[in-house]
């Protein structure tokens, strides 16, 4: 029997889907590995532990429409920390994302952003209105995708801190994107994940938020409804959504 190669492409990206999905047990800052969340065990701990990443689905899923409220933290604004909780970090130095695993070929970029939490802290906040985010930091195809990267070296990614952003606490919002299956509509597949973080040493910069999740994405953007398989030129002339990096930063 002979298959085509769009049916073996949609089989592989089928096969991956239910494979494997990734979230964020931990995090590194400084050499301290620090708990993020375990879908294994904390969604399911009473009382809910407090946790610097905000929860992630128990099948460790992802989110498929960008309109979705989800959109912003997966369900971490479903389930808010019980109580303060930050993770000091020096301007200028760098959040880990320690992955639990991605599968290679789940192709996609890898997109960090920052909202400036209210006086009140990060841990009642969802930064789901309004417009507080601003993009920190995008990796997207120079030979190979970000998402592959991350996979053959021990499932991490350094987030790092523009050293000029004001002393305060923050959410990060960091995103993988799989495109595997985004050649049609509904086919991206978001793996927004959050972390609270309380910036020290920082400088004059107080970022005026541009985006808004949800808001910033739509389901046809350019670097959403995307076909990873059309060869080397069209992957590296990809653009990942929610615009450029936000002007101004140090690093």
């Amino acid at each position: 029997m002979l298959f085509s190669a769009s049916a073996l492409l949609a089989a592989a990206a089928f096969v991956g889907e239910v494979a494997a999905h990734g979230y964020v047990p931990f995090i590194r800052i400084n050499g301290t590995t620090i708990p993020g969340w375990d879908v294994t065990k904390d969604g399911y701990t009473t009382p809910q532990p407090l946790r610097v990443v905000r929860a992630t689905k128990a099948d460790s899923g992802f989110v498929s429409n960008p309109s979705s409220g989800e959109i912003t933290c997966s369900i971490g604004n479903s389930k808010l920390p019980p109580g303060p909780i930050t993770a000091s970090v020096a301007a200028g130095g760098t959040v880990t994302a320690v992955w639990n695993t991605w599968p290679v070929g789940h192709y996609g970029p890898i997109i960090d952003y920052i909202a400036k939490c209210p006086s009140s802290g990060c841990s009642s906040w969802k930064g789901d209105s309004g417009s507080p985010w601003i993009k920190i930091g995008q990796k997207t195809y120079n030979g190979e995708w970000p998402s592959d990267t991350l996979a053959k070296n021990g499932f991490t990614h350094d987030i790092r801190i523009p050293k000029n952003l004001a002393s305060g606490d923050y959410l990060i919002r960091h995103e993988q994107l799989a495109l595997h299956g985004a050649s049609s509509p509904g086919g991206a597949q978001f793996y927004p994940v959050c972390i609270q973080i309380t910036i020290t040493g920082g400088g004059s910069l107080v970022p005026q938020g541009q985006l808004n999740f949800p808001g910033a994405y739509s389901a046809n953007d350019p670097g959403i409804l995307f076909n990873p398989y059309r060869g080397d030129a069209a992957n590296r002339a990809y653009v990942p959504p929610g615009g450029p990096v936000y002007s101004g930063l140090q690093f």
